[in-house]
């Protein structure tokens, strides 16, 4: 009885949390696949923009375009043109692409975008400053991985590769230190 009792509490704390857990992961996973094929999209869009399309052809291009390498985004892409084309004002289709996504990244690029509408600068030359700090954001990121790889290879190297090193170096050393000591009497 007490065992039922138990696993049932158990299976009711499981169900209650897996479904977050699963779905916080699956978030992250989505969110780290928008991140990856922004600077392609952002570069794309920069393209077009200077090609002459305007802001909204440019966001119906670059979906069209990357659709196959990132499928996230264009879908998000897809959707803000779909926004505008329903009627809905840029500010608040991109507004809403912001609240989907939850990046930072992207938050930066909508702010960036909106200041660009209002103040009637290039949107073309904002992009491509955007584009180059990020750009810049991920090289540093680049960076910053390589640098913990040499504390993370440090393990490895002295409990594996090190004894193994010097079982081959010192081996024969020791080896021929023994016969040498057993030939004096030492040995026996």
């Amino acid at each position: 009885m007490e065992n039922a009792v138990l696993f049932a509490l158990d299976a009711a704390a499981l169900g209650f949390l897996l479904p977050d857990l699963v779905l916080r992961r699956l978030a992250r996973r989505r969110q780290d696949r928008l991140r990856r094929g922004l600077p392609d999209a952002l570069d794309l869009l920069v393209v077009c923009s200077e090609a002459g399309l305007g802001l909204n052809a440019g966001i119906q291009r670059v979906a069209r375009e990357i659709v196959i390498t990132h499928p996230d985004l264009a879908d998000e892409l897809q959707l803000v043109t779909m926004q505008t084309g329903a009627g809905i004002d840029n500010r608040a289709a991109l507004k809403g692409l912001e609240e989907r996504t939850g990046l930072d990244d992207i938050q930066a690029l909508v702010t960036t975008l909106i200041q660009s509408m209002r103040f009637g600068t290039s949107i073309g030359e904002t992009l491509r400053i955007y584009s180059a700090e990020l750009r810049d954001k991920r090289l540093q990121a680049a960076q910053e991985k390589a640098a913990k790889v040499s504390t993370l290879m440090l393990f490895p190297l002295v409990f594996c590769i090190l004894p193994s090193f010097m079982i081959v170096v010192l081996g024969p050393a020791i080896l021929g230190l023994t016969k040498a000591l057993s030939g004096l009497g030492f040995g026996k």
